[in-house]
């Protein structure tokens, strides 16, 4: 009989050595990082070598690691191909991708119809709020803004954006001034982002008048406020008013003629657009052909 030592402790190695720290590897596994340390100690006293060099809360590998880890890798790589091909369950063959609402229809639909009929992939798409569990959901990739929730976890950055005012062209025709300027757009007319409690980077008027005109703006008058990008810009193209949209979502809009943008001004935002999975899915294949298919640069599997 092999004297084989624990699974689970092979398990906590591979994922601390991966990820470099007891703290990421205990929030990827779901468990504390005191958990991991107990969990490397009794490997190591099975093998009888150390694996990691701890100083404070940093680790490195020893000799004895640098040798066990890349034939852990292939060996939990073999034993997860073992078992995606044998399962009957649809899990393994889609990938399931979780999005921010405000990103769910203007920017992802069109990305992943093509990418359906260029692979066949099945996709699961969940539209949430921030933040969201990876492991209790099983949630392949996350789309959202900034990297506030999700530290610990694989970050690539998707796009930078600015905001820009947009509205129906009958709206601009009943308001326009010659410059784009908005001077003779009333104030209860703007719309307004409120992304929720959570947040305080959205694209404002306030701070777009501020850059922009130099003028404040009287945030006691009645308006619309909306906490949700989507819904408005469906009211500025409902001649409801004049919104302050990431140009990325309404650029084909703009181009179609269904909204104007006056004047060329922006407001840059400020953080990026991520894309946003657990380490231990960076080897997954259908994570690679969604990363491949956004052309983001591919992380590496090891």
């Amino acid at each position: 009989m092999y004297n084989l030592p624990s699974l689970n402790g092979l398990r906590t190695f591979e994922a601390a050595a991966r990820c470099g720290s007891f703290v990421l590897a205990g929030q990827e596994l779901g468990v504390s990082s005191a958990a991991v340390s107990l969990q490397v100690k009794s490997l190591e006293e099975h093998l009888g070598k150390k694996l990691f060099l701890r100083k404070g809360n940093r680790i490195s590998l020893t000799d004895a690691g640098e040798e066990i880890f890349p034939k852990l890798v292939q060996a939990f790589s073999d034993i997860s191909d073992a078992a995606q091909l044998l399962s009957n369950d649809r899990r393994g063959r889609q990938l399931v991708i979780s999005v921010l609402p405000s990103l769910s229809d203007l920017w992802l639909l069109p990305r992943i119809s093509s990418f359906r009929n260029e692979t066949g992939v099945a996709l699961d798409i969940r539209v949430q709020e921030d933040p969201i569990d990876f492991e209790r959901e099983a949630i392949d990739v996350r789309i959202t803004y900034g990297p506030t929730f999700y530290e610990g976890y694989r970050q690539l950055p998707l796009y930078s954006d600015v905001a820009v005012p947009v509205c129906s062209p009958q709206f601009w025709h009943q308001y326009s001034d010659t410059e784009g300027t908005l001077e003779n757009v009333p104030e209860d007319l703007l719309i307004h982002n409120n992304w929720g409690a959570s947040y305080s980077s959205e694209p404002s008027w306030r701070e777009w008048m501020q850059r922009n005109q130099g003028r404040p703006v009287d945030l006691s008058k009645p308006g619309l406020t909306i906490s949700d990008t989507s819904l408005a810009i469906a009211a500025a193209k409902a001649h409801s008013g004049m919104a302050l949209a990431p140009l990325a979502m309404v650029q084909q809009d703009i181009e179609a003629g269904f909204l104007v943008r006056p004047g060329k001004a922006s407001l840059k935002m400020k953080k990026e657009y991520l894309c946003v999975f657990p380490h231990a899915r960076s080897a997954y294949p259908l994570l690679r052909k969604f990363l491949r298919h956004l052309e983001i640069p591919l992380p590496s599997s090891d």
